[in-house]
């Protein structure tokens, strides 16, 4: 029994690692309790989230249908592209999606957009990331019609050089002017 327990809580090795490489302040506690969680989703004996669980855990989260943003978030957080996130990898997303530095939260952001990672963005990618979080979230921004005309008029003032791509130059310089490229991605499942 007192082994159980242990199994449930995160090796002050472990826990330094993670603090060394965390660029957000979690406390320990917090940590802790993220840890908790994420092993409340996996089955005995697993210590990594397949694609098919953290959907599941995404979808559990939202009214909506969360099956395909959470798609697109799995794909950044594998960094080591297993087809399974581990606990680390875990943190490391939320910490760089949830990022206050300016520029790691934007490479984070176009990683979610650029689904093909070839380095550009296209407008059937932006489209797919919108419609995804529409679906999601039950919503579109009241000042589009749709997730596709969203898509455009964005796609539109971001693609600097009209090349119907956008580079990652191309979207770090236009997300300040366009603030809900970043704040979209963002959901909060409580709002």
């Amino acid at each position: 029994m007192g082994n159980k327990s242990s199994k449930k809580q995160i090796t002050p090795k472990t826990m330094e690692e993670l603090r060394s490489h965390i660029d957000v302040e979690f406390s320990s506690e917090e940590i802790q309790d993220w840890y908790k969680d994420f092993r409340k989703d996996l089955r005995h004996g697993e210590t990594e989230l397949n694609k098919t669980a953290f959907i599941k855990v995404y979808n559990s989260l939202f009214s909506g249908d969360a099956s395909e943003f959470a798609e697109q978030v799995f794909r950044t957080f594998d960094r080591d592209g297993n087809h399974s996130v581990d606990f680390k990898e875990f943190i490391l997303g939320l910490c760089l999606s949830g990022s206050e530095n300016a520029e790691k939260k934007l490479k984070w952001a176009f990683n979610m957009y650029d689904i093909d990672q070839n380095g550009y963005i296209t407008k059937e990618e932006m489209t797919h990331i919108f419609k995804a979080i529409c679906k999601m979230t039950g919503k579109v921004p009241q000042e589009y019609k749709s997730p596709e005309d969203m898509a455009e008029k964005i796609f539109k003032m971001l693609d600097k050089n009209s090349d119907s791509a956008i580079s990652q130059q191309e979207f770090i310089e236009g997300a300040d002017k366009v603030q809900i490229l970043v704040d979209f991605l963002s959901c909060d499942p409580d709002s």
